[in-house]
């Protein structure tokens, strides 16, 4: 093998190994936020109001029509332009799930809504394991409160995409050296073949800019795919 045959070897090893981390980071990190964090404050029925359309709210997370594997959450901003925000009520499929406080702090909202209520204060997050949730699409809504009690709502359709269990407690069942094959496809790693609690899958590695991280955003049975291969989010058979 001469010289430039093994360097380009090295350089393709290094490039997997660094691949391999990475994604052993995504899948561990989820899981570690979950457990320090925990649920977010919720209350046993949602708030009552009057709709108010002066009220300016904006979903970051989950994207419009986007896939959601692991661990993440429901996060955005809301801004009153005389009120100040005091919480959001979401809703999925209709029925009310949390409600968390409106109060973090949000530079570029404020940059962008100078003259309205306390607007750098005016991030909400709810930390969601979407591994609860069955596979397939969702409707979110999320409600914004003023101290007042005036509302309005934004809407977002998701999807959920999950391995079989709901939380992976044990490193064991995660092989990443049994995965058949791996390749960028658009703005993703692919993970062809990887062996998850004993069974294979493909997996899609994904930078999502809300968090500003790598995320799993799509998990499926394993089968060869190429960059012709097209699918969408559907629910377990």
């Amino acid at each position: 093998m001469n010289r430039d045959s093994l360097l380009n070897n090295f350089m393709k090893l290094n490039h997997t190994q660094g691949i391999v981390f990475l994604l052993t980071a995504s899948l561990f990190s989820g899981a570690l936020l979950w457990a320090l964090l925990g649920q977010a404050q919720t209350t046993p029925e949602p708030t009552t109001g009057y709709p108010d359309d002066d009220v300016r709210l904006f979903i970051e997370s989950p994207v419009q029509l986007s896939t959601n594997a692991n661990i993440g959450a429901i996060r955005g901003w809301a801004v009153h332009p005389d009120y100040a925000m005091t919480h959001v009520d979401m809703y999925v499929d209709g029925e009310f799930s949390f409600s968390v406080p409106v109060g973090g702090q949000r530079m570029d909202v404020e940059d962008a809504f100078p003259e309205y209520s306390d607007s750098i204060y005016s991030g909400y997050n709810q930390t969601v394991n979407w591994k609860n949730f069955q596979s397939g699409y969702h409707f979110l809504e999320v409600r914004a409160f003023t101290e007042l009690g005036g509302y309005n709502s934004a809407y977002q359709e998701f999807c959920v995409t999950r391995f079989t269990k709901e939380f992976i407690s044990d490193p064991a069942e995660i092989k990443l050296w049994q995965t058949q094959r791996f390749h960028v496809w658009s703005d993703r790693i692919v993970f062809e073949g990887l062996e998850v609690e004993g069974r294979r899958w493909n997996m899609e590695l994904s930078w999502v800019t809300a968090t500003q991280s790598f995320e799993i955003t799509q998990t499926t049975a394993y089968e060869f795919i190429d960059e012709y291969t097209e699918y969408e989010c559907v629910p377990e058979e």
